[in-house]
């Protein structure tokens, strides 16, 4: 695939990515001008991410598909992506950007250190062609019940436009702010979409409710809506 063939061109993932048929890593192509960069994660990726990366591809929007915590062979747990080689994935966005297409990365959880560390890594004027949404994203240090959260240093984000995912009933929801006010002061581009009556990873609980199940089907929507209306071009 063409993209593919871009994405070893940027040396990503080492011996890891060596096919695309691997399944840390897929891409689904599409003819249109967006690329979204989908990072799952350190949980691995799910099926209803899995199946809303092809609509996008149906809708125009090509995606690449990465799973680190499974390319890297870490454990399956959030602290796996503070160590991902940030100089790989940021490689990775420049070779992104090569193909002329807008690039919007679409990170989950824990995966916003990486990516966000390797946004850092990047010239202005690479970051400022950039996108970035932050699915309910952890950039915490420590996180103690009750306690402000304190929030990892990541780097130089100045030109970086962000958008941050958050569901309405997540324990971090008291703390948006705080976070959009930490990110804006490394000089990234805030800017948040709460998300109604749904828990963090809705798409994949072991008992989601009937909402959630409802919305995991449609997250290609949800996507699509927020490239759309963020007007990140």
């Amino acid at each position: 695939m063409r993209s593919f063939s871009v994405f070893l061109s940027g040396l990503w993932l080492c011996a890891c990515a060596a096919h695309a048929s691997m399944p840390e890593y897929q891409t689904f192509p599409a003819e249109g001008q967006r690329l979204m960069l989908w990072v799952a994660s350190a949980h691995g990726r799910s099926d209803p991410e899995l199946v809303a990366a092809k609509r996008l591809a149906k809708h125009g929007v090509e995606v690449w598909s990465l799973d680190p915590a499974s390319a890297y062979f870490l454990p399956q747990v959030a602290s796996s992506m503070d160590t991902l080689p940030v100089s790989d994935m940021a490689a990775w966005l420049r070779a992104a950007q090569e193909t002329g297409k807008q690039v919007t990365v679409f990170a989950v959880a824990r995966a916003a250190v990486p990516v966000l560390r390797a946004a850092a890594l990047l010239g202005p004027a690479q970051r400022s062609r950039l996108c970035i949404m932050l699915m309910h994203p952890n950039l915490y240090t420590t996180a103690e019940p009750l306690a402000e959260p304190d929030y990892l240093d990541p780097g130089e984000l100045s030109g970086l436009r962000v958008r941050v995912l958050q569901p309405r009933h997540s324990a971090a929801m008291p703390w948006l702010s705080d976070l959009l006010g930490d990110l804006a002061r490394h000089g990234a581009i805030v800017s948040d979409v709460v998300l109604e009556n749904l828990r963090e990873g809705y798409w994949a609980r072991e008992a989601p409710t009937g909402f959630e199940i409802s919305e995991s089907r449609r997250m290609d929507v949800m996507l699509l809506r927020q490239l759309d209306t963020w007007g990140c071009k």
